[in-house]
């Protein structure tokens, strides 16, 4: 596995809390970032719209807002077909 993003001490092998905890607290600083009430549901999930099929990258719920947040990455120029 790669883990350089964890922040870990490169080690032959690692206790499970400790990766337990450096992952959840990944995540925790990430969803903290999107705001209050998200929590991660899936990740390229196909969706069905007007009869066409969509892959969406990241999709979160807001518990606050009671509603879907989908994320769509783009690593290119954002272009009127990416709108939506």
């Amino acid at each position: 596995m790669v883990l350089e993003f964890l922040g870990l001490k490169r080690e032959a092998s690692y206790y499970e809390k400790d990766l337990e905890a450096a992952l959840i607290n990944y995540l925790h600083d990430f969803l903290l970032e999107l705001g209050n009430g998200f929590s991660f549901v899936a990740r390229q999930k196909r969706v069905l719209i007007d009869g066409d099929e969509f892959s969406v990258d990241l999709v979160f719920y807001n518990r606050l807002l009671q509603c879907f947040v989908l994320f769509e990455i783009k690593t290119h120029k954002h272009t009127r077909q990416d709108l939506g």
